[in-house]
């Protein structure tokens, strides 16, 4: 068992649920079908994955191994986020908020990373994912 210390779990943290966003976008966008939000979703999804390889490449850079997130938990999320959009009648809102809700944990744990005494490289790219959450915030916003 890895045994990690406080920086490297806050940066694994981000990693995992940059993964897990996208992850959540590219199936609320394959929900949504031909739509404007979709191409959106899509968008934003692609994007995350490319800023999570990069702290992944930050994360070997501190001798440590990127955390990748259970697909198994991620099947069952995405079971239940689909369930629930079906039953709440308006599926777009539905999938919009649980994006908000997933971009609030991932800006909260990015905070929580750059209070770490971390390599100045790894800190330009929290803040990039950062500038990005905030982004993908902004665009949710707009959705409703």
């Amino acid at each position: 068992m890895l045994l990690r210390d406080e920086r490297q779990m806050s940066v694994n943290a981000v990693e995992k649920l940059c993964f897990e966003t996208a992850d959540h976008y590219e199936a609320a966008a394959s929900e949504l079908g031909n739509d404007r939000l979709a191409e959106v979703f899509t968008a934003l999804a692609d994007e995350r994955q490319q800023l999570a390889a990069e702290l992944a490449v930050q994360i070997h850079a501190i001798d440590d191994l990127p955390q990748q997130p259970d697909p198994d938990r991620e099947a069952i999320a995405h079971m239940l986020a689909g369930i629930k959009a079906l039953l709440s009648g308006d599926m777009r809102a539905s999938l919009v908020a649980d994006c908000e809700r997933g971009e609030e944990a991932l800006v909260s744990a990015i905070h929580a990373a750059l209070r770490q005494n971390l390599p100045e490289d790894m800190h330009g790219v929290l803040r990039r994912i950062l500038a990005h959450a905030e982004r993908a915030q902004r665009e949710l916003a707009a959705a409703h």
